[in-house]
C-alpha cells in the first residue's frame, strides 16, 4: 500500500495570452504526495524536477488535445478504441517532431495531401 512520507506544495502562475482570459494572470496551487522521504539525495530540487516532469506530460497532452481534440472525441469510445487512437496519435506526433516542422496542424494537412510522405517517414527517409 502507498504510504505518503512527503507532501510537496507548488504554485504555478499562468499568464493568459489568448481567449476570454487574455491579459490576465492566474495562480494555481497543487499538492503532490510522495512515498520518497526527504534526505540528502532527495532534496527540494529532486521533487521540483518530478513536478516539472509531470507538467511536461500535461503540456504534451495539451498539444494532443489541441490538435486532435482527443479529450472530446475519445471520452465516449470503447477503451480499446481509445488506446488504439492514442497509439496512432503518438506515432503521428513522433513523426511530426522528426519532420522539423513547427506547426502540428500544417504537418497533419501535409501528410493528408501526400500519403507517400507517411511511408517515407515510417521507412526513416528524410522528408
Amino acid at each position: 500500500m502507498f504510504g505518503a512520507h512527503t507532501l510537496v506544495r507548488t504554485w504555478r502562475k499562468t499568464e493568459h495570452l489568448a481567449g476570454k482570459l487574455k491579459g490576465t494572470t492566474s495562480m494555481e496551487i497543487s499538492y503532490h504526495a510522495s512515498s520518497v522521504r526527504i534526505d540528502a539525495r532527495h532534496d527540494a530540487g529532486f521533487f521540483a524536477d518530478g513536478v516539472r516532469g509531470e507538467w511536461s506530460v500535461e503540456k504534451y497532452h495539451a498539444r494532443r488535445d489541441g490538435t486532435y481534440c482527443e479529450d472530446i472525441r475519445t471520452r465516449r469510445c470503447d477503451e480499446n478504441v481509445t488506446g488504439a487512437l492514442m497509439l496512432a496519435r503518438t506515432l503521428a506526433l513522433y513523426f511530426f517532431a522528426k519532420s522539423g516542422m513547427s506547426n502540428c496542424q500544417a504537418f497533419k494537412e501535409k501528410m493528408q495531401a501526400n500519403p507517400d510522405m507517411v511511408f517515407d517517414l515510417v521507412m526513416g527517409k528524410e522528408i
